[in-house]
């Protein structure tokens, strides 16, 4: 007996789908539950009563003309079974024709597992048919026991218990603030929830009629014709599930991005094939996490990249994919006299037009950070030697230009400039390299600016370094 239930024990999944099989082959499925779980449920207790009957039972149950079947645990499971099964609504008929397949499968799961007639096999095989057969002596037996009159009321109570957990889910349905909309076999709306309408009508579709009997009169082409391309390749794909990202436009208000999700129905009967449809408005989160992410790589002061970037970089060029690299090294010359003769406010604003100066001299490609209080790093990826040279008078064009039209707010900055061939472990040396050029400029311009700086303060004081820059 100890192989028998250890054999049924770790055979549920088998059972289950065995049993599954036979009730779609014979379309008892049309009256049965639509979720796995559910046979998994069936298959668990009766495979349950079943072990418990071959570890009480010392030898087969045989029938006997006068046995009490009320005191018999195999006829109390089915007793049990019979009573929850009559109030739904389930013939007799309909009830012990599905029992045979359940016994058939149990059956199939012996042949199949020993391969070869034995004493063994044939003992279980007849075991489980006394077994069933008990089983429905107890159906009948409770089936037949009450009046039409009671089975009318007990049927009656049942549909009311019905209605009611019905009127239940569909309220739940209706109240979730999430939109979704259910689609049947043929991609035509069948339900949609009262966020789903809402959210129709914030798109220009009006979503009222699909609470209508006219409900299926359109399909997924004419209510989201903007979606109709990512749900053609999941409904032709295998996936029970897909979730997508996507932007969309909606006429009265801004772009919203939209996490979809498409559902096949848990139906493993087969009666309800469709699709359910679940929107989820990440706008505002978005929005939040692309902050922190613009945050987290830049400047607050300047609005470049910061330091945190700009080692993340260094580390993407010195894979080698980007050569020759070149590194620009700029140091802000005068920020500390300004800071000190004119305060904080004024070194910012020092700050911001360097920074601004800079990115109006680089190409869209190339990367500029503030990595330290006075200093900026450009980084250009895939730049031969012309390249850089072009970039540096860019640079010099710009600064001139600036100062030119702002002799207010006078700009100097000393500039480094290195190239070379990255690899892991030599991109430190090309900014070294840069760094050291622009430090053997930094004492003579310094000195410059210096003299200038004290000769405008002389005769504009606080008049200098005002925003807004006139550019």
């Amino acid at each position: 007996m100890k192989n028998l239930i250890n054999l049924i024990e770790q055979s549920e999944i088998f059972l289950m789908r065995r049993t599954l099989e036979y009730a779609k082959l014979h379309n008892y499925t049309k009256y049965t539950s639509t979720l796995e779980e559910a046979w998994r449920t069936s298959i668990s207790g009766l495979s349950e009563a079943l072990t418990n009957a071959l570890k009480s039972y010392s030898c087969i149950p045989e029938l006997n003309v006068d046995e009490d079947y009320a005191n018999d645990q195999i006829a109390a499971f089915g007793l049990l079974e019979a009573q929850r099964h009559r109030n739904r609504g389930i013939t007799l008929e309909m009830f012990l024709g599905l029992m045979k397949y359940y016994r058939q499968s149990y059956l199939d799961l012996l042949t199949e597992s020993y391969s070869e007639h034995n004493v063994d096999r044939d003992y279980f095989i007849a075991f489980i048919n006394r077994f069933f057969d008990r089983v429905e002596v107890a159906f009948c037996s409770e089936w037949t026991r009450e009046t039409k009159e009671t089975l009318m009321m007990n049927l009656q109570n049942t549909n009311r218990l019905m209605t009611n957990e019905k009127n239940k889910y569909l309220t739940i349905f209706e109240s979730i603030p999430t939109p979704a909309i259910i689609l049947d076999k043929d991609n035509r709306v069948d339900n949609m929830n009262k966020a789903a309408q809402g959210f129709l009508r914030d798109a220009g579709i009006t979503g009222a009629t699909y609470y209508s009997n006219h409900k299926n009169s359109q399909g997924l082409e004419q209510i989201l014709p903007w979606l109709v391309e990512e749900f053609t390749i999941f409904i032709h794909g295998h996936d029970t599930e897909v979730c997508i990202e996507k932007n969309l436009e909606l006429p009265r208000s801004e772009t919203r991005n939209l996490v979809i999700r498409f559902h096949r129905m848990l139906d493993v009967s087969e009666k309800y094939k469709g699709t359910v449809i679940i929107f989820t408005d990440f706008t505002d989160r978005k929005k939040i996490e692309d902050r922190l992410k613009y945050i987290s790589f830049h400047d607050d002061l300047t609005g470049v990249y910061n330091r945190a970037f700009f080692n993340e970089e260094l580390l993407r060029i010195g894979s080698g994919r980007f050569n020759p690299v070149a590194i620009i090294e700029c140091d802000v010359d005068g920020l500390k006299v300004v800071n000190d003769t004119l305060g904080h406010q004024a070194g910012d604003v020092l700050i911001s037009v360097t920074a601004e100066i800079l990115r109006r001299s680089v190409r869209q490609s190339d990367v500029v950070a503030r990595v330290g209080g006075d200093e900026f790093a450009i980084i250009l990826p895939c730049s031969p030697s012309d390249s850089l040279k072009v970039v540096c008078e860019k640079i010099k064009i710009e600064l001139a230009k600036h100062n030119k039209q702002n002799p207010f707010m006078p700009v100097s900055f000393s500039i480094g400039a290195a190239l070379g061939d990255a690899h892991p472990g030599n991109v430190d040396e090309i900014y070294r390299n840069a760094d050291k050029e622009m430090y053997q400029n930094k004492q003579e311009n310094r000195q410059r600016f210096d003299v200038l700086f004290r000769s405008l303060y002389a005769e504009n004081r606080d008049n200098l370094y005002k925003w807004p820059a006139k550019e």
